[in-house]
């Protein structure tokens, strides 16, 4: 078993799971208001909503919603759950690695179309050439820096699940571990007892001896 297949199927591993999706929650959740608040005073006082706007707020909508359920799942299934779910998760963390990237780039401070200088916070010509700070203060111009730095934070947190989940069927592998010694009898993963030889036909200590066991 490979460094990274040990590290998947320990119990540290498993902490680190459920501390990344809390934090995964707490991220998108925290981003989400964020940007709502932004977007709340840009439809108050410009209307200036753009298409680029409404991908950042569904996004995170989608990433609080999915980082919730997937919260609820890493705390209530003890026992793992069916496969074909377990590599369901690792693909939306895939994906929500790609549309965290995306909310980066839309919400970069220089040049992003949803940043902190858009909108009735863009840059104007003057002595500084900036908006003046009380208008800065009503259109909350700061918070999609917030959004920025949390959804590079959310795209390492989405990428350590991805990675790091552990996929292998452990309680099916456990349970065909155990079939497979009850059935094979004594001596079948190794070498037979004096006791055991004592209580053997002449047939089952050929077999034995064929197969190494003697």
């Amino acid at each position: 078993m490979s460094y990274l297949a040990k590290f998947r199927a320990s119990k540290a591993n498993r902490m680190l799971q459920k501390v990344a999706r809390i934090l995964q929650f707490i991220s998108a959740v925290v981003s989400l208001g964020f940007f709502s608040q932004r977007l709340k005073s840009i439809l108050t006082r410009s209307h200036d909503y753009s298409k680029s706007d409404g991908a950042v707020e569904g996004i995170l909508a989608a990433a609080s919603l999915y980082s919730l359920i997937a919260t609820l799942m890493q705390f209530a299934l003890r026992h793992g759950a069916p496969k074909v779910l377990r590599w369901l998760l690792v693909l939306m963390d895939i994906l929500f690695i790609g549309a965290f990237i995306a909310v980066a780039v839309l919400t970069r401070p220089n040049g992003g179309p949803s940043g902190e200088n858009k909108g009735g916070c863009a840059k104007q010509r003057g002595i500084n050439g900036l908006v003046p700070q009380s208008v800065r203060d009503h259109f909350h111009c700061r918070l999609p820096l917030g959004t920025f730095v949390l959804a590079i934070i959310s795209t390492l947190l989405h990428a350590f699940t991805a990675i790091f989940h552990e996929i292998r069927e452990k309680v099916v592998a456990h349970r065909d571990h155990e079939n497979q010694v009850h059935n094979e009898g004594p001596g079948a993963h190794g070498h037979f007892t004096k006791e055991q030889k004592k209580h053997m036909t002449k047939e089952e200590k050929k077999v034995a001896k064929r197969n190494g066991q003697l």
